[in-house]
């Protein structure tokens, strides 16, 4: 794989066009049925190379729109399919903020694949999220498919980010951002020493066989303990932060008496999915600025049944 590093153009890169997987030659001398009348080779069927995934445009016009907040821009860089394509979450009353991308000056990229699979797609993590519910062979499934790993000065993110781009209308888009999962062989090897809230300050209890339902109603095929906070805490904690660290779900409760409503994490719940070979649960208190964690518990699925 090459390793490359651009120069983003905010401010000046303008709306570009993508151009699609094949050069205009190749596109020019296809009579309509796969094969190319030089030579009888079956276009359709070629594989795209590394160069022919126009990367630098989609990456940079995305940033251009993220940072100046252009809905419209975004839009003609995202894949109509795709979760992060604003015409969905307008909808549902969301606002785009794009401050976190002013500050983007370069990035290094480093093509995985120019011929990826729906199957590439699903092994991102948080991809069975948002994709549970969504048929990606047929959307997508037909169309090519790209994934770039994108490593970004000045953007903070969850872990290495895997960029997967795909063709709409012969033109490269956006489809889905996700991180590379970098699940341990043996989960255990990444566990940290218990810590027991022995006296409940924080967490209450710990159900292990939490069934967790799906979108549409019935249990999901993944394996989730609730974490239930207690409704008498022990100490001050302005917010609450429960995660597993080997599937890497994250949920946080805060206290707010300011606001419209007031809000408070005692007596609170939150399921995190776990991974099935083996996890920890890591609860933490946040005051002032100030990190503990107060409870972290393994999930062995030989032991825990």
């Amino acid at each position: 794989m090459e390793r490359r590093r651009y120069l983003t153009v905010l401010g000046v890169l303008g709306t570009t066009g993508l151009a699609g997987c094949l050069s205009d030659d190749s596109r020019n001398s296809d009579d309509g049925n796969g094969t190319n009348d030089d030579d009888g080779s079956d276009t359709n069927a070629e594989s795209n190379s590394d160069d022919e995934v126009p990367v630098s445009e989609v990456i940079d016009s995305y940033f251009e729109a993220a940072a100046a907040e252009d809905t419209e821009a975004l839009a003609e860089t995202v894949h109509t399919s795709s979760p992060l394509h604003p015409d969905g979450w307008e909808e549902d009353g969301w606002e785009f903020q794009g401050d976190r991308y002013e500050d983007i000056e370069d990035y290094d990229t480093e093509m995985v694949t120019a011929d990826g699979s729906v199957d590439d797609i699903r092994k991102l993590e948080a991809a069975q999220f948002w994709f549970q519910e969504t048929d990606l062979e047929e959307e997508i499934g037909s169309e090519d498919i790209a994934l770039v790993d994108v490593e970004v000065d000045g953007l903070e993110t969850d872990g290495p980010e895997r960029w997967v781009l795909v063709t709409e209308d012969d033109e490269w888009r956006l489809f889905f951002r996700g991180v590379v999962d970098d699940t341990p062989d043996d989960p255990n090897e990444a566990f940290e020493e218990p810590i027991e809230d022995e006296d409940n300050d924080v967490v209450k209890e710990i159900d292990w066989d939490y069934e967790q339902e799906g979108g549409d109603g019935t249990p999901s095929d993944a394996e989730w303990a609730r974490v239930d906070l207690t409704d008498s805490p022990g100490i001050d904690a302005e917010t609450v932060r429960i995660e597993s660290t080997i599937a890497d779900t994250e949920l946080e409760f805060y206290n707010d008496s300011e606001g419209e409503l007031s809000t408070s994490w005692a007596g609170n719940w939150g399921a995190v999915e776990l991974n099935p070979d083996g996890d920890q649960i890591v609860v933490t208190a946040v005051q002032n600025g100030t990190e503990e964690v107060v409870h972290r518990e393994h999930y062995l699925p030989d032991e825990d049944g």
